[in-house]
């Protein structure tokens, strides 16, 4: 059945060709004069072989000149913008960040985060009982303890930015309020600000 199929392709195929150059038709052809012809028909066609032809989009009369397309479109296609469009042909970005945004990323990436603490946290305790993550900590303070602060600062911004993210989302949810693009930026720095002095709160807690 698929030899029938290829077979019948490529009889379409070389039907096409003959029709478009004035060639015979295919039932005058064997079954390999006809898959080498359909075989030369597709080693002729550039697009996806060789990339775009050089006349596309050129206004000679063939491409797509009637819908526009500029005389320059090679060199304004060599200018586009990486994709996603963020960043500009020569590498700046055109796009501002405003406090919106990047709390909007922030709070997905402390939750990312959390849940890659909790999972390593889960498997220290999976694998070493229910005592192994105390003596991990309890170890870790004992032999770098002059990181115990900055850990503690890393691990306790996610916690607090995420939690306080929630609240206001669930605010925002049950409100509908302080969703316009100037409440939201005032909300947001206060996030930030809020997250800052609660992590360094929780930081600089001894337990």
């Amino acid at each position: 059945r698929r030899h029938d199929m290829l077979r019948r392709t490529s009889r379409a195929l070389v039907s096409a060709a003959g029709r478009a150059t004035g060639a015979p038709s295919t039932g005058s052809l064997s079954n390999n004069s006809s898959a080498a012809c359909a075989s030369q028909w597709v080693q002729n066609r550039t697009i996806g072989k060789v990339g775009v032809p050089e006349n596309y989009g050129q206004i000679d009369g063939v491409g797509t000149s009637f819908l526009g397309t500029p005389v320059n479109h090679r060199e304004l296609l060599a200018k586009r913008p990486i994709s996603p469009d963020v960043f500009d042909v020569d590498g700046t970005s055109h796009y501002k960040f405003p406090a919106v945004a990047l709390s909007s990323i922030t709070n997905r990436v402390t939750g990312v985060f959390l849940s890659g603490a909790v999972g390593f946290g889960g498997a220290v305790s999976a694998l070493g009982g229910p005592e192994a993550l105390p003596v991990f900590v309890e170890l870790f303070k004992s032999t770098v303890p002059i990181l115990v602060f900055p850990t503690k600062l890393v691990l306790s911004f996610p916690f607090v930015y995420h939690t306080l993210g929630g609240f206001r989302h669930i605010y925002w949810d049950k409100t509908t309020n302080g969703i316009d693009n100037q409440s939201a930026k005032q909300s947001s720095l206060a996030l930030f600000a809020a997250s800052g002095v609660g992590a360094a709160a929780l930081a600089g807690y001894s337990f």
